[in-house]
């Protein structure tokens, strides 16, 4: 269950065996599609305190949270998800990297992100998937630590979302299809799992990876379509003699 614990669990759990060899996996890759994004603004927003992308071609990069941290780094912005400081239209990229699991309004927060984006900006979205062993052992965790706290979106649902939201998928990519044990000893008794399961592109990993852009509103400007005067004016004549007279 969501509490104002949640960030301090999952900073925590980053820092076991599973949780680092996880965040290693997921930094390569939202480096993989930051590759080819250019732009001014990058937005990400993480239950780290110091979520750091590096390695880009984005001007500016900014971190979103929800309170101020001690040792967050200089590019930190104080602020809520669902009411971003931004005007619309003027962010690049923006990353959500587990921060619609660790939300309580992840449909605003993603509302919110797209009216942000440019016209063809990209939106990163790194969730933990409901549909795997990772998600099979939520249902017998009590829920009150990281990862188990988290919300599991599925993505049919964030599909959904993201087309009410304007934007278009792109890319959905499944990672880490090891169980979730932290034992390094143990994991790699079950790497043949991943080496398996990964070139297949089944949906029953620990983590997926979606990308999305905002559609560009195009305009075609209609001529007008003149037409005649529907009333009839008769033509000016002058009058006779007999008129004038009368």
């Amino acid at each position: 269950m969501l509490n104002d614990q949640s960030r301090q669990f999952f900073q925590n759990w980053y820092q076991s065996n599973l949780g680092h060899n996880l965040l290693q996996l997921e930094l390569d890759e939202v480096a993989s599609e930051l590759d080819s994004s250019v732009g001014y603004y990058l937005v990400t927003q993480s239950p780290l305190k110091d979520f750091s992308l590096k390695n880009h071609r984005l001007r500016e990069s900014i971190l979103i949270v929800p309170v101020l941290e001690f040792g967050a780094p200089d590019n930190t912005i104080v602020a809520r998800a669902c009411e971003l400081p931004f005007e619309a239209d003027g962010v690049d990229v923006h990353v959500f990297h587990h921060a619609l699991d660790t939300s309580a309004t992840p449909h605003d927060d993603l509302r919110e992100a797209a009216r942000t984006l440019l016209p063809s900006g990209k939106l990163i979205i790194i969730g933990f998937n409901p549909w795997g062993l990772w998600g099979f052992c939520r249902l017998f965790s009590k829920r009150v630590k990281a990862p188990w706290c988290g919300r599991f979106i599925a993505h049919q649902r964030l599909e959904d979302w993201l087309k009410v939201a304007g934007l278009t998928l792109e890319t959905k990519r499944f990672i880490h299809y090891e169980p979730p044990l932290q034992s390094g000893k143990w994991r790699s008794r079950f790497s043949w799992i991943d080496k398996i399961l990964s070139p297949l592109k089944l949906p029953f990993s620990g983590v997926y990876v979606m990308t999305a852009t905002k559609q560009e509103k195009r305009y075609i400007p209609l001529k007008p379509r003149w037409s005649g005067a529907r009333v009839r004016v008769p033509p000016l004549t002058k009058p006779t003699v007999k008129e004038m007279k009368e």
